[in-house]
């Protein structure tokens, strides 16, 4: 499995892949596509499932193309020691997190992508910006960070044709 390229992405990044009235719909298609064409596996945490499936069902969610990953016991460790470096962040106010709680799904999901050797991680989630980059700064985190709200040309250099 450490040859394969895999790709993260979460509720956001699905929710604009699925909605074309959406205004990254766009982003999210031609991300998808990109790496769908350059043969990454793309997966979805179980938990970005349940926050999907508040106001839509899986049945919509292109199963064919996005492997679920489930959430498990060595994930579930792995997020508490990074939420640990979150809350010492949030405590000597190094991160603001407005009325968001840290442990929630946002580490728990880029602490998953981590473990699951993910080389993307692609969300339309730019507040969480901040948590990857203390994550990174303490070395528990080592994939690609992705706002789809920059066109996937634009992040690979490519001419939209």
């Amino acid at each position: 499995m450490k040859d394969d390229k895999i790709v993260f992405c979460d509720t956001g990044f699905v929710i604009r892949l699925l909605d074309e009235t959406n205004h990254l719909h766009d982003n999210a298609l031609g991300y998808f596509r990109y790496f769908l064409e350059h043969d990454y596996i793309i997966r979805m945490s179980t938990i970005a499932v349940a926050e999907f499936c508040v106001k839509d069902s899986i049945e919509n969610i292109p199963l064919r193309n996005i492997l679920l990953s489930p959430f498990n016991a060595y994930h579930a460790s792995q997020s508490g020691e990074s939420a640990k470096i979150l809350y010492e962040a949030k405590s000597k106010g190094v991160l603001e997190v407005d009325a968001r709680i840290i442990i929630q799904n946002d580490v728990k999901l880029l602490v998953q992508a981590q473990c699951e050797s993910a080389s993307y991680y692609l969300t339309s989630d730019t507040a969480s910006k901040r948590m990857y980059d203390i994550l990174k700064e303490n070395d528990k985190v080592s994939f690609d960070f992705t706002d789809i709200h920059t066109p996937y040309t634009q992040k690979f250099g490519l001419l939209d044709l």
